[in-house]
């Protein structure tokens, strides 16, 4: 039976932990600029989110408002980066050793940093991978939508 990533739920059949997975996409997307500047703002926020212990309650919105801005064309990947930039500059911090997750928050996710670009595998061509991206924040924000209204 395959391993599972404790945090986020993703299955680790093909060998690769969610880390290995976001370590291989940040390496893809630093070779690929297409890719980096269409979907990096996505890639980091979704990953974080499936995989938030340490991070500030703040930090977590930030990251879920970053996902519906974007999806929903309010706000660039340039727009986001000066927003958010300014927000959390000199002592505003993203980190927090003693952040709680609320109950609500999904603990298995619809779609994963493994199913977008997996470290073991062959990489995809840059348009699927954005498209892959797109579908994961797409999928991470819905998750998170429905989880929030349970409550």
């Amino acid at each position: 039976m395959a391993e599972r990533c404790p945090t986020c739920g993703a299955s680790w059949s093909a060998g690769a932990t969610c880390r290995d997975c976001f370590d291989a996409l940040l390496a893809f997307e630093n070779e690929r600029p297409p890719a980096f500047g269409a979907v990096h703002h996505l890639t980091v926020a979704c990953y974080f989110l499936q995989h938030p212990a340490g991070y500030a309650a703040h930090t977590l919105a930030m990251w879920r408002q970053l996902l519906a801005d974007s999806l929903d064309g309010r706000a660039s990947p340039r727009q986001l980066q000066a927003r958010f930039a300014k927000r959390f500059e000199g002592a505003n911090r993203v980190r927090d050793s003693n952040a709680v997750l609320p109950d609500w928050w999904p603990s298995t996710w619809p779609m994963t940093v493994c199913d977008v670009l997996c470290a073991t595998a062959p990489p995809p061509s840059t348009e699927v991978y954005v498209q892959r991206a797109r579908d994961w924040a797409v999928a991470t924000r819905e998750a998170l939508d429905g989880a929030a209204r349970t409550v």
